[in-house]
């Protein structure tokens, strides 16, 4: 078996993110990758998505950028949120900007889902988000 590592694309899943106030720094608290919900339809405690962009050039002045969480087989979305990032500081193509959105959603099904990041309503990126089949009692 080849093993290719790769580095996934910074859109990351946390129970909570904390903005230190004088460095703005991002505590993200409780990552993970997948929900092993109890039962259909499946509604998770508020959790958070954090997109992470580079590639800006001087400052941004409301720079469109939205979220969309998707069930990959249909297309059906789940949640959606849409917000504007302004900065005071002038950016190069160096820098990071990270962008916390909360989610509240309600997954019908099990499934691969799809959390798709656009600048205004153009895709930029995506990341997976599996929702695993419940476990059976046994």
């Amino acid at each position: 078996m080849e093993i290719e590592p790769t580095i996934p694309p910074s859109v990351i899943f946390s129970d909570g993110v904390i903005r230190e106030e004088r460095t703005g720094k991002l505590t993200l608290v409780g990552t993970f990758h997948h929900f092993n919900p109890p039962t259909f339809p499946f509604r998770p405690s508020p959790f958070f998505i954090t997109v992470s962009l580079s590639n800006f050039r001087g400052k941004l002045d409301r720079f469109k950028i939205a979220i969309r969480v998707e069930d990959k087989s249909s297309g059906y979305v789940v949640f959606s949120a849409a917000g504007e990032i302004s900065t005071s500081n002038v950016l190069s193509p160096s820098d990071t900007v990270q962008i916390p959105f909360q989610v509240m959603a309600e997954f019908p099904r099990e499934g691969l889902y799809a959390v798709v990041v656009l600048e205004g309503s153009e895709p930029i990126g995506s990341r997976d988000l599996i929702v695993n089949e419940p476990k059976s009692a046994a």
